[in-house]
């Protein structure tokens, strides 16, 4: 391999040569050379003892990976859905139009490499472009003769490290409450040694992509140049993604407050306001919120304010709050206070009270939580493991990846609960390889508690272990299912195994294993300190608890929002994000993404409960505006089901497909209603005979479209807006 040869072997080294490291060298090596060429590839698998063939398999099942290079620029669109629906997909031709290129391609020179994705998972900011490894939200066709500005330095996933050695052992406390206790008194000490002004932007990746980085350095900038004496901290998105960039304003005698679209230009003009008695931020003009009972300065009181008023935040209720980067914000915000409890009492405890928080699985299945802990803990067989999966890779979907940015302590704390309540000792958190702040913030987080006592050997001195350590996935909707996540961890393709035996019973190599996605596990801490009962009445009896979800699409207020469960659609499409933004009246919603279907508007006011008329799904939700295709939308839906599949089961691999040519014949065919009856009995056996629930879902939307959008199907087609 000549000069790639010298590169490559420091990497290799840096992995045990065992084959559950397939996928982090794999990771590490892409992100050095820019690509997995064919001499790295069986490098890797000789390091690793892994057959060339099998190497060579699972660079070609994950989308991520590359095994040709691409040019000196990337340049890529998404045209899933909710950016479709904003015009993603008249920006691709743009863009193509621009760099004289078609998707999927290299210009001659080798300068620009363009492609279109299915979906970037940061809907809140649609249309989005991907730039040199850079989102750009709100992207207008303006902004496309100008696409030089945004070229950099390529961006690319970080690359997975080993685990390093155990920090030192904490010294034994009297108790986890009494060491919880030091650490915080540490932390409040530190905190008055900093300035009593505190600004956080939230820089989360949606603030990132419509200028949140500018607006922290002119802050940094503007500050002393006033002779103020303040901070200026990389907070994390709120879930107002629509108002970003946002400033959260943190100072003594102050109610808590933030403003909105605080572009960098009005800096000057803002910090005047901080510094300035009496000075209403209206007069610059800002807007915002303020955590008072009347307004305040000009900025409306947060019970009146339109996209707050129907929240109840629990699991989002430092978001935006805290510097996602300390954890002492997150010990002086609450944070491990449920562990620390749990510790000092017994597992069983836990698992009672999310038994009677009637806490489901987030992701989509809503499998009770506590029966699959109590299963994994009943399971014989050392070591047991927990597995967050936060792999979110369905389209139209990205609250997970919300709280992970925001509150990566909370996260983690949710996971050691869940190993200590199932007897678990090893904990992975499974994190969507182009999710790097997300990534970055956990693998942060894990660091400082492990560093602090938290995480480790003795968990606030107590006899009790639990390491943690974190991998990154490289795309694949099929990860969302369980197994298959095991897979892709022990080094192999992703596909789903055959049940039973449940991970539960043998899961990581073939030991009892817990896995739950981000929103189930960061209900936790909650639950075990306030109580499961004081959970459960947040919802209704189907349905307890609360629920977050991802408004995207044509709305006036896109973004990530928790409400008690129960909640309808009108109150979320048209009280929470604001209904279209030129008031026209919405036909339906993408709810669930792929693997969910579309609600017609007349199903609006239908409280939304898992199993029933409407579900919830997995928490993602996309406007449809009255002049939208629903066959478009469908066939945007199926086709990224077709496309995913993993290939295992035939039903799934030959017939999704089969389905999606079956959609395309409806329009134009001589009898609509006999095809129309090959796409209900084809789906149907789909639905039946798929080895796992992401096919057995991929017919959902066709054939629910059918039923409630008939008309639509039978219709001449028009232009695509989906």
């Amino acid at each position: 391999m000549g000069q790639e040869d010298g590169r490559l072997q420091p990497i290799l080294d840096r992995f045990p040569r065992e084959r559950h490291w397939l996928l982090p060298a794999l990771h590490a090596v892409q992100h050095a050379l820019g690509y997995l060429p064919g001499e790295a590839l069986a490098a890797t698998g000789a390091h690793l003892r892994v057959p060339a063939s099998e190497v060579y398999g699972v660079a070609t099942h994950y989308p991520e990976f590359r095994l040709t290079p691409r040019g000196r620029h990337t340049i890529r669109a998404c045209t899933g859905v909710s950016c479709a629906l904003l015009g993603g997909r008249a920006l691709l031709d743009a863009v193509a139009r621009r760099c004289r290129i078609e998707p999927g391609g290299t210009t001659a020179d080798g300068e620009i490499t363009l492609e279109a994705v299915d979906c970037f998972f940061e809907c809140s900011a649609a249309p989005l472009l991907e730039i040199d490894g850079r989102y750009r939200g709100r992207v207008t066709p303006d902004d496309v003769p100008r696409l030089e500005r945004w070229f950099g330095a390529p961006g690319a996933a970080g690359a997975v490290a080993p685990p390093t050695a155990s920090p030192p052992v904490v010294a034994p406390a009297l108790s986890a409450t009494a060491a919880l206790a030091v650490l915080v008194a540490r932390a409040a000490e530190r905190r008055r040694m900093r300035p009593a002004l505190r600004l956080l932007v939230q820089t989360g990746t949606c603030g990132r992509a419509v200028g949140a980085e500018p607006l922290r350095d002119a802050l940094r900038a503007a500050l002393p140049a006033r002779g103020a004496a303040g901070e200026v901290v990389e907070g994390a998105c709120n879930g107002m993604c629509y108002a970003a960039p946002l400033c959260e304003v943190s100072r003594d005698g102050w109610p808590r407050l933030l403003v909105e679209r605080l572009d960098p230009s009005l800096v000057p003009a803002f910090v005047d306001c901080l510094l300035t008695a009496d000075r209403d931020f209206g007069s610059v003009p800002l807007g915002g919120v303020v955590w008072a009972d009347a307004g305040w300065r000009g900025l409306t009181p947060v019970a009146a304010h339109p996209f707050w008023k129907r929240q109840e935040r629990v699991l989002l209720a430092r978001a935006g709050v805290i510097d996602p980067g300390e954890l002492d914000d997150a010990l002086l915000h609450g944070g491990y206070t449920a562990l620390a409890s749990a510790l000092d009492g017994g597992p069983a405890a836990v698992i009672e009270q999310v038994k009677a928080a009637g806490l489901q699985g987030r992701g989509g299945a809503f499998f009770p939580t506590a029966l699959k802990w109590q299963a994994c803990r009943d399971a014989p067989g050392a070591p047991k493991y927990v597995v967050l999966n936060g792999e979110e890779g369905e389209p139209g979907i990205f609250k997970d990846r919300h709280l992970m940015e925001a509150d990566p302590h909370l996260v983690l704390e949710g996971v050691l609960l869940a190993a200590y309540a199932a007897g678990a000792s090893h904990a992975i958190l499974y994190v969507h390889g182009e999710a790097d702040l997300s990534a970055e913030r956990l693998e942060r987080a894990v660091a400082q508690a492990a560093a602090a006592g938290i995480v480790g050997e003795r968990m606030f001195g107590r006899p009790v272990s639990c390491t943690v350590e974190l991998r990154r996935g490289a795309g694949g909707f099929v990860l969302g299912e369980e197994t298959a996540l095991l897979e892709s961890i022990e080094g192999r393709r992703a596909l789903p195994r055959a049940r039973p035996p449940f991970p539960v019973e043998s899961g990581l190599w073939g030991k009892p294993t817990v896995i739950n996605n981000v929103e189930t596990l960061a209900a936790v801490p909650a639950i075990v300190s306030r109580g499961g009962g004081w959970f459960a009445g947040l919802g209704t009896a189907k349905a307890p608890g609360t629920k977050l979800f991802g408004l995207s699409g044509p709305l006036a207020r896109p973004g990530v929002v928790e409400v008690r469960n129960g909640v309808t659609l009108r109150a979320l499409l048209e009280e929470v994000g604001g209904g279209a933004p030129d008031g026209q009246a919405l036909q339906g919603a993408v709810v669930g993404g792929p693997s969910g279907m579309i609600v017609p508007a007349a199903l609006f006011d239908v409280p939304m409960e898992p199993r029933q008329r409407v579900s919830p799904g997995t928490g993602g939700i996309v406007a449809i505006p009255a002049e939208a295709s629903v066959v478009e939308i469908v066939r945007t839906l199926l086709a990224f089901n077709a496309s995913e599949s993993c290939g295992k089961c035939t039903p799934c691999r030959e017939g999704t497909p089969r389905l999606l040519g079956l959609l395309d014949e409806l329009p134009a065919a001589a009898d609509p209603a006999a095809v129309a009856t090959r796409v209900r009995e084809l789906g149907t056996a789909i639905r039946l005979a798929s080895l796992c629930g992401l096919g057995q879902a991929a017919p959902q939307a066709l054939l629910a479209g059918l039923e409630t959008f008939a008309a639509a199907f039978v219709a001449r087609p028009g232009p695509r807006s989906a």
